[in-house]
């Protein structure tokens, strides 16, 4: 069965199956494939900007859908929540 693999990755990618450095190029595809692991490139540039820059003072969970920057908070909206009398926050509805 992980001849016959090789030989189909090698026709899809069009290299000879005979060569060793082709099985070296297969081998490496097969267990690419057979551990899942994420490409990492995606989060390896930095972000100076946008939702994704910004994170909770209180957590460090980055920013998003809940981050509540006004008036320089900087919190999460959970954090908010429970730190909010202690900042002198009122809640009057």
């Amino acid at each position: 069965y992980h001849s016959c693999a090789l030989f189909q990755i090698a026709n899809i990618i069009s290299l000879s199956p005979s060569s060793p450095c082709t099985h070296q190029i297969l081998n490496t595809y097969i267990k690419m494939a057979e551990t899942r692991t994420p490409n990492k490139l995606y989060a390896t540039h930095p972000k100076n900007y946008g939702k994704g820059s910004r994170q909770c003072r209180m957590s460090g969970r980055k920013g998003g859908m809940g981050l509540i920057r006004k008036y320089g908070i900087d919190m999460k909206r959970q954090a908010f929540r429970e730190n909010a009398t202690a900042m002198g926050w009122e809640k009057y509805s």
